[in-house]
């Protein structure tokens, strides 16, 4: 791609499950060679969730909202004066389009980078996530339902949350935050499914930096189907006796807690979670319909955008739905999550409310005054 021009600012708002964990801990490995080249990341770690969050305006009851240090990385992204200022969150790309308006204010002019992938595969990273979040819908229900949710060619009304074919949208994109950045400092990167390396490079070339990024192993890795199942199974008994939404997400949905590397890897060897056919070719349809948007766009464009497209073929016409699970990787996960739960501190008891007399009976009054009467005599 052409070069960006000195003192760009560079805000990468995702999309989820394109790598972006990944990427962001080899630039903080990084961060000191991407200094002496000009690149500066405002981040204070690899990945300042909660600020994000709070900057996207989408701060829920399990987060707390990081106001003070939003507004402190805010100004040290607009005022840098660094050859490249860059800023990455997945969490930004759920921003509602009046806050995309206050992020160009706040942040200033900055070109938007959007990380893409294949559809299909999203998908299923996708429901993934939503058993994370103690979401039990089967894969084949969740998939119907998704789709239902956002037809072929609609993009009106900007993000709605818990719809990840809107959030995935670069139609929207192209919608909500060019209209607030511009059109032409949109930059979307698609990832290519046969080279790893790929994003990295992109992202070099991005900030004009050298091939200086090394892969990162802290990379989110997917459940094999019959872990998936379990999880899945555990949230809807969870759900079935009443358990609190903040609690699960304050332990067994926060996925940086939740150590499930060591789980997977030592799994039986399942082939991991992949949508049906169907739900491919669907999943096809929509990406061609993203393709015309992009290449109709006057966003610029890294990659081979038709590596968003699937083979059918390679998906298999049914998932099979294991009915169960090995029983040392069942452990493995029950001491993950219970490991975590250990940590939610306890909720105080509600205080017993002061009874009125109105409560109280006639009879029962006399009782009482009889009592101390005879106590005091």
């Amino acid at each position: 791609m052409d070069s960006l021009p000195d003192g760009s600012r560079l805000l990468h708002i995702g999309m989820p499950k394109t790598g972006t964990t990944a990427l962001q801990h080899s630039l903080w490995a990084a961060r000191a060679a991407l200094e002496q080249h000009g690149a500066h990341n405002v981040s204070r770690r690899a990945h300042e969730r909660k600020v994000a969050i709070t900057a996207a305006g989408n701060v829920r009851s399990y987060w707390g909202a990081e106001h003070e240090r939003w507004q402190q990385l805010a100004h040290e992204f607009r005022t840098s004066t660094a050859r490249r200022t860059f800023w990455s969150s997945e969490s930004l790309s759920l921003a509602q389009p009046d806050r995309i308006r206050g992020l160009r204010e706040e942040l200033g002019p900055s070109y938007v980078v959007c990380t893409i992938r294949a559809l299909a595969p999203q998908l299923a990273s996708r429901w993934q996530q939503g058993l994370r979040r103690a979401h039990p819908q089967p894969l084949d229900d969740w998939l119907r339902t998704t789709f239902a949710e956002e037809p072929l060619g609609g993009v009106g009304a900007g993000f709605v949350p818990g719809q990840p074919l809107r959030r995935l949208n670069p139609r929207r994109v192209l919608q909500d935050w060019g209209a607030a950045f511009g059109e032409e400092n949109l930059v979307f990167v698609v990832l290519d499914p046969t080279d790893h390396a790929w994003l990295l490079r992109a992202f070099e070339s991005l900030l004009g930096v050298p091939q200086l990024l090394e892969p990162s192993p802290s990379r989110n890795l997917s459940l094999p189907m019959p872990e998936a199942e379990m999880l899945r199974h555990f949230a809807t008994a969870y759900r079935e006796h009443g358990g609190d939404l903040d609690a699960w997400m304050a332990t067994a949905g926060d996925t940086r807690r939740i150590k499930l590397r060591s789980v997977v890897e030592a799994a039986p060897r399942h082939q991991t979670v992949r949508v049906p056919r169907w739900a491919a070719e669907r999943a096809n349809e929509y990406v061609a319909e993203w393709v015309e948007a992009l290449e109709s766009s006057g966003a610029r464009v890294l990659g081979d955008v038709r590596h968003l497209s699937s083979d059918p073929a390679s998906h298999p016409v049914e998932v099979e739905v294991p009915e169960v699970v090995d029983v040392a990787s069942a452990g493995r996960m029950m001491e993950a999550y219970f490991r975590v739960a250990l940590t939610l501190a306890p909720q105080s008891p509600a205080a017993t409310p002061a009874r009125s007399l109105d409560a109280v009976s006639g009879r029962a009054i006399v009782a009482e005054l009889r009592r101390r009467i005879l106590r005091r005599s």
